[in-house]
Parts: structure tokens; sequence; C-alpha cells
């Protein structure tokens, strides 16, 4: 059984929802033989302006959506991307092809969309010429599929990944972490940040091996998923520069304070200067994981569409924007009023305070309550008290 959708102005033939939805809420790709994930649509609403962006700078592009499902994003972009010159829509299921198909012909798609059934490597690793837009979108970890990805971008190029294997990243299965990234994660209040740190460092050391430079441009973390943009810099100088600003993070559970250091084969600390032991996260990319650039003209194209989603990723973007030019990691307002032994303040006001006092402070899109700053511990505790 299917029903007919609309994300968008694009009109999708789906499995029936309520078919292989769960208790809680989510959608089970166990339950039915082809996916689609209604829960994603503020992601791909966002994806679609920033391939319009990348579209307006380059021209006519060429996209692959390797992982199709139903087809969702890849027809998306065919649909709604102006400049979107060709689209590969692949999936290796044979019923998930014959959705696409019917999809292709429901929008009127057939002179832009090209629909394959192969294995997502194999089209990534053989296709010429090179894609413009990489959109690796997997259910669970994107790791196996980085490697054919960067030998599918053109130069000037965007990679797109999605990683819902959140918990890996996060540091809850630290082991299933350091196998698929080569990393090892850390459980703290800003662990998702550490985890999209991670899956970014991971995709630059892979590109390092085509001599592509991948370079941060947006990432957010949303419900059960991470996503990061990626733009394609090609040669050995750029890659040397990128690999330069990777590194580890030493956290100290006693206190909350952490320490940043520069190099994939970095000198630890190994006590904090509080005396208690360090806990050591990484390699992970350190530098900024948001191009305010680029993000704030993702932001006009996307406030210029009618997406029934489109506040939400507004507000999304807008605290993005906000924190992009911050330091690696955050804290959380309400752990730090605990440690000090005083009453949480109004964020607004450390805020404040904390600019007053010539500090780099925002908000950010990671947690309600957290608090990106450049300012030491100390100087916050000041401010709180």
């Amino acid at each position: 059984m299917t029903q007919v959708i609309t994300e968008g102005i694009t009109k999708l033939e789906v499995p029936e929802l309520e078919r292989f939805r769960t208790p809680a809420g989510d959608y089970a790709p166990s339950l039915t033989q082809v996916f689609y994930n209604p829960l994603m649509e503020l992601c791909r609403d966002i994806s679609v302006s920033a391939l319009q962006v990348l579209a307006d700078e380059l021209g006519n592009i060429r996209i692959c959506d390797p992982l199709a499902g139903v087809g969702a994003r890849g027809l998306r972009y065919a649909k709604e991307v102006r400049g979107a010159a060709k689209v590969v829509v692949n999936d290796r299921s044979r019923e998930a092809v014959e959705l696409i198909g019917r999809n292709v012909e429901l929008n009127g798609l057939s002179s832009s969309v090209e629909v394959l059934d192969g294995d997502a490597n194999v089209l990534l690793w053989g296709h010429r010429p090179r894609f413009h837009a990489v959109d690796i979108d997997p259910f669970g970890s994107p790791a196996p599929f980085v490697d054919a990805a960067c030998a599918a971008l053109s130069r000037d190029g965007m990679l797109m990944l999605t990683a819902t294997d959140t918990a890996p990243l996060s540091g809850t299965h630290p082991k299933a972490c350091i196998r698929r990234y080569g990393a090892k994660p850390l459980r703290t209040e800003y662990c998702h940040e550490l985890g999209i740190r991670i899956l970014m460092g991971f995709c630059q050391r892979v590109a390092g091996g085509h001599e592509m430079a991948l370079a941060p441009l947006l990432a957010h973390a949303s419900r059960h998923y991470f996503r990061v943009y990626m733009r394609a810099l090609m040669g050995p100088k750029r890659v040397d520069e990128l690999l330069a600003q990777q590194g580890h993070v030493s956290h100290c559970k006693a206190c909350g304070r952490r320490v940043v250091s520069f190099g994939i084969a970095a000198e630890l600390p190994n006590t904090c200067e509080c005396g208690e032991k360090l806990s050591h996260a990484g390699p992970m990319w350190l530098g900024r994981i948001m191009d305010r650039g680029f993000v704030q003209r993702v932001f006009g194209d996307l406030a210029r569409r009618n997406f029934r989603l489109g506040q939400q990723a507004i507000v999304l973007l807008s605290r993005c924007i906000e924190e992009s030019d911050g330091p690696p990691t955050f804290y959380e307002v309400h752990e730090v009023a605990r440690r000090a032994g005083v009453q949480p303040p109004k964020i607004a006001g450390v805020i404040a305070r904390l600019r007053g006092r010539g500090y780099f402070a925002s908000r950010t899109h990671f947690s309600g309550t957290g608090l990106r700053t450049d300012a030491p511990l100390d100087e916050i505790i000041s401010v709180l008290r």
C-alpha cells in the first residue's frame, strides 16, 4: 500500500506511513521494503537551499543521490533547485527503483533524472564525469561510502553527509566509533558537537588520500541524526592546511574544563589545572564547523521559499549563524552554575556580560541552555556569580 505526499513542491509516492510508524513516533526501515522518513523533511529542505547556493555559484550542476530509497532527496533537488542539470538517483533495491521511476513520472522529471539500480560504491567509483554534489544519506553510518564519494566529487563540489549512528559518535559506544571513524569519542555535555567534529575529521582524512581538502560549510545535530556539508578544495597544500586543524579535546569530569590540542598525533595533557585526570577525545576537526557566509546564503534562499517547516529551519540556521565564529565546544550554563553553587541566570544576560568583557559569546543550536564562548571557565563562573 502506498500514498502520495508532498514535500516542497515535489510529489512523492511513498509506502503508507502508518504501516511502519513505531509507538515512539519514529519510522522503522525494517517494517517496509522501501524506506521513506518523513522526519527528515526539515533536513531535505535545508539541503535544497544549500544546493541552490552551490548552483548559483557554479551554474548547471550534476548531483548524485546514491542511497535514494523512494528518491525524496534526488527528486526534490531535480524539481526545486534551479540549475540542477542532471540528478542521478540510485538504489540497489528493485522495489525502490520501481517506486523512484513512478515518482519521476509523477513530477515530469524524466529529462533531468537518471535512475540506476546498482551498488552505491560501484556507482560512485566508476561514474564520469564527476558530480558537483554527492549526498550520502544511509541508515546508520556513512563511513563505508566516504572514500567512493570523494572519488566521485568534482573540484569545488560539495559532499553532504547524514549520520544516524549518533550513539557511537557521541560516546555511548566508543569501540564502534573507533572501528568506524578511527577516533575516540567522549560522553560529555557537548558530546554531539564532538561527534560531528569526529565525523568531519574522518571525512577529511579519507579525502586527503585523494589530495582533496574538505572544508566545512554547515553542520547541525537534529533529532536522531548529524548532518554535515563540506566543500571540496583540491591540492596537497590545502589538505595539509586542513589536517593541521585536527587534534584532540581533553575534558575534566571534575571541574568541566577542557583543553584543545592541535595535531593528529599531538602530545596530550594528563592532568587538569584542578589536579584531576583528563579524558581525551579525537582525532577530530577543531576548526569552525560553520562557514558564516555560506550559511547566510542558505538562510536567504530558504527564507524565500514556502516550505511547510520553513520557520523551524530559519530558527535552526539563525542559531548556526550566531555561533559560527565561536571556538570548539560549549558549556551548559546550568551545569556550570551547579558546580559554582549558584542559581543559573538567564543565558542572554550571561552572553551580554561576557561580550562586555571582550569575549566571544553566543547560544548554540546543540542545546537550549548551551553557551559557546572563548572565555575561560573561571571568567564564566565570575559572570554567573
